[in-house]
C-alpha cells in the first residue's frame, strides 16, 4: 500500500542509504575491472561470482585499502566487507567496501610469505631491534579481547606484585580486528607505561590476518616501549610476533615471565633473611659465653650501684639531721643573746628610757625647755615637761 507522503528524490536516496547501512555483509567473489587513480583518496573495482552471472560495483577509500593490506589485480578472489549504497548525483549503485580479505589457505600463505621477506629485508626482525623486557615491569598495557579464556588466564596468573594494569579491549579474530588493534595501540602509545603486551588464542591462519598486516606490524615495530606478544600459533608464526621483542606462546607464559624477575628478586629477599638468621644464630653460639660473663659483670655492677646509692643516702640522712640539730641549737643561742641585749630588759635593775617624739634622748642637745617627755621604767610610762 502506497504512502501518502510524497518526498523529493534526495530525500528517499538518504532513506534508503541510512537503511542500506544496516544490511553490512561479506562477499567473495573475483576482482574485475580494478580502477586506481594516482593522487586519489579513492579507488573502484568490480567484484563478480566466479560460478554465476554477477556482477557488484565496489567503491573504497585508499585508507581502508591500505590497512586491509591486499595487494589487488584482476583475477583475484577476495571477501569483501560492505554495505550497498545508492550515489545521489546519478543514482549508482555501490556497495561501500570497508575491508579486503583474501580467500584460502593458499593465498593467504602467498601473502604471508611475500611480507614476510620485504620485512626481513628492511631488517624488522634482526635480533639488534630487539629490546630488552623491563627487570622490573610495573605498568603493563594490555591488548586484547573483553571475552574469551586469553584476559581470564593472563590475570589469574599474573602475580600479586603492584602491578597497575591498563587493559584496552579489541578484536583479534580475522582482516575486521585490525582498526581495533590499531586503534588499542594508538590509545597505550600515550600511556605511561612499562612494556605493552599483545596476546590472543590459537586459530586458522585466516583468523590471524590482522596480526600478518603490514601497518599493524610497523605499528608494533615502532611502539616507544618494549612489546610482549602471547599470540598462539601452531604452524606460521604471526609476523606481528616476528617483530616484537619478545614473544611467548600463551597469556600464562606471558603473565610468568612479567612475573619472573619479581618472584626472582623475592626469593633473593627470603634467601637474604635466611642467611642473615642463620648468621646471626652461629654469632650468637660462639659468643654465648662471653655474654653470659657479661650478664654477670652487669648484675655485679648494678648491685654495686644499687648499694652505693643505699650508703649514700643513709649518710645524706644522717647529715641532714645533724644539720638540723645545728641550725636548732644555733636559734636557741641566738635567742638567748637576743634577749640578754634587750635594752626593756635593763628597766628592772632601774634603769630607765627617755623618749621624745617616739625618739630616743641621747643628749641634752636633744630636748629643749617645755618639750614633753616619755620615761620608761619597769612598770610603766612617766610622762613629763622640761620646766
Amino acid at each position: 500500500m502506497l504512502g501518502k507522503e510524497i518526498v523529493p528524490v534526495g530525500l528517499y536516496i538518504d532513506k534508503l542509504n541510512s537503511n542500506l547501512k544496516q544490511e553490512r555483509v561479506k562477499i567473495v567473489g573475483e576482482v574485475s575491472g580494478l580502477q586506481m587513480y594516482e593522487g586519489r583518496s579513492y579507488l573502484y573495482f568490480n567484484i563478480k561470482d566466479t560460478k554465476e552471472e554477477g556482477t557488484l560495483k565496489c567503491f573504497m577509500w585508499k585508507r581502508d585499502f591500505t590497512l586491509s593490506g591486499v595487494p589487488l589485480k584482476d583475477g583475484l578472489e577476495i571477501i569483501i566487507t560492505a554495505y550497498p549504497s545508492i550515489y545521489k548525483p546519478n543514482g549508482g549503485f555501490t556497495m561501500q567496501t570497508e575491508a579486503v580479505e583474501l580467500v584460502g589457505e593458499g593465498a593467504l600463505k602467498i601473502a604471508y610469505d611475500q611480507l614476510k621477506t620485504k620485512l626481513e629485508k628492511e631488517g624488522l626482525f634482526s635480533p639488534t631491534k630487539k629490546r630488552e623486557i623491563p627487570m622490573y615491569p610495573h605498568k603493563i598495557g594490555v591488548i586484547t579481547s573483553r571475552s574469551g579464556a586469553v584476559i581470564n588466564d593472563f590475570l589469574t596468573n599474573i602475580g600479586k606484585f603492584g602491578f597497575e594494569i591498563l587493559f584496552v579491549d579489541s578484536k583479534v579474530e580475522g582482516v575486521d580486528a585490525i582498526k581495533d588493534l590499531l586503534g588499542a595501540i594508538n590509545t597505550l602509545k600515550n600511556e605511561d607505561i612499562d612494556v605493552l603486551v599483545i596476546m590472543r588464542g590459537g586459530g586458522s591462519l585466516e583468523s590471524f590476518q590482522a596480526f600478518n598486516n603490514e601497518v599493524l606490524v610497523r605499528a608494533v615495530a615502532d611502539f616507544p616501549v618494549p612489546v610482549l606478544t602471547g599470540i598462539g600459533h601452531d604452524k606460521d608464526e604471526p609476523i606481528v610476533s616476528m617483530v616484537s621483542d619478545m614473544n611467548v606462546s600463551t597469556p600464562t607464559a606471558v603473565a610468568n615471565l612479567l612475573n619472573s624477575t619479581w618472584s626472582d628478586a623475592l626469593s633473593l629477599v627470603q634467601l637474604g633473611e635466611e642467611r642473615i638468621f642463620s648468621k646471626f644464630q652461629a654469632v650468637l653460639r660462639e659468643n654465648q659465653s662471653v655474654i653470659e660473663n657479661s650478664m654477670v659483670h652487669m648484675e655485679n655492677g648494678i648491685k654495686r650501684v644499687s648499694d652505693s646509692v643505699a650508703t649514700i643516702g643513709v649518710e645524706l640522712i644522717r647529715g641532714f639531721s645533724q644539720m638540723l640539730e645545728n641550725s636548732l641549737e644555733f636559734l636557741v643561742q641566738s635567742k638567748k643573746i637576743l634577749d640578754l641585749s634587750n635594752p626593756e630588759r635593763q628597766l628592772a635593775y632601774g634603769y630607765s628610757i627617755v623618749k621624745s617624739g617616739g625618739k630616743i634622748v641621747k643628749s641634752i642637745k636633744d630636748v629643749s625647755k617645755g618639750q614633753e617627755l616619755d620615761i620608761s621604767v619597769k612598770d610603766g610610762i612617766i610622762h613629763s615637761q622640761i620646766i
